[in-house]
């Protein structure tokens, strides 16, 4: 496979999408390569790549040429992950060059998963105007909270604005950031980044209040790690 053009890469995951992930690792590898892409944007065209193959596999390939037709599936938003692919896509293409459009597809796509996709996306900048527009997204409800509460978990957010979210009596905004605790801890135990144990003696004894507070519902069980994260900071 090593030995294959990225243009053949591309033509054996058409054939057999089960080796999709073997042929984005290797593109990854690559520089980015615009008949690569120009072969995938045409397979899609066609209906000979499905919507979510060809937004990984752009975003895998890097080249520029690839970046409208990333952004369409994003709008589509056909699903089967999809979206999900398509906004890492479009950061993957163009970098920070692309943190204006996902912003703007952030605020403005019509549909509630392409924000989302595009939200995926501003999470791989992992920047603090991204980490601002995810916020706002979720406060204004163009997202769900549970979705901003992943990406920014793993951005991550800033400590100093989570301490803002706990401070702020705002039930949205004390939900979203028990959240962010919460799947920071799983990648934790996950052996992903560690990031959550450090600020547990800083922002801990606020989640203690979050966790006794009648207006948030929660899961037994996420509640109960909180609560031992809680307790080990102390």
């Amino acid at each position: 496979m090593m030995s294959d053009t990225s243009s053949k890469l591309v033509a054996t995951a058409l054939a057999d999408h089960r080796r999709f992930k073997h042929v984005a690792a290797e593109l990854e590898r690559r520089v980015p390569d615009a008949d690569a892409a120009s072969t995938l944007v045409q397979a899609y065209r066609v209906g000979e790549a499905p919507p979510w193959l060809a937004a990984y596999l752009l975003g895998c390939i890097g080249h520029e040429v690839g970046y409208a037709t990333a952004r369409e599936v994003l709008l589509t938003a056909p699903g089967l992950l999809a979206e999900s692919y398509a906004g890492p896509a479009l950061a993957k293409i163009l970098g920070e060059r692309a943190l204006p459009d996902l912003c703007a597809l952030l605020r403005d796509a019509p549909k509630q998963v392409s924000r989302e996709g595009a939200a995926c996306g501003l999470g791989r900048l992992g920047s603090p105007r991204a980490e601002e527009a995810l916020l706002e997204a979720v406060t204004t409800g163009r997202i769900r909270w549970h979705i901003a509460a992943g990406v920014l978990a793993r951005i991550p957010i800033a400590p100093r604005r989570l301490g803002e979210l706990l401070r702020s009596g705002e039930t949205v905004q004390l939900r979203l950031a028990s959240e962010i605790v919460w799947v920071a801890l799983h990648d934790a135990n996950s052996g992903r980044s560690t990031w959550v144990h450090d600020i547990a003696a800083e922002l801990g004894p606020m989640i203690r209040d979050v966790l006794v507070n009648p207006a948030l519902s929660m899961a037994p069980r996420k509640r109960a790690q909180l609560e031992a994260w809680v307790s080990h900071g102390q």
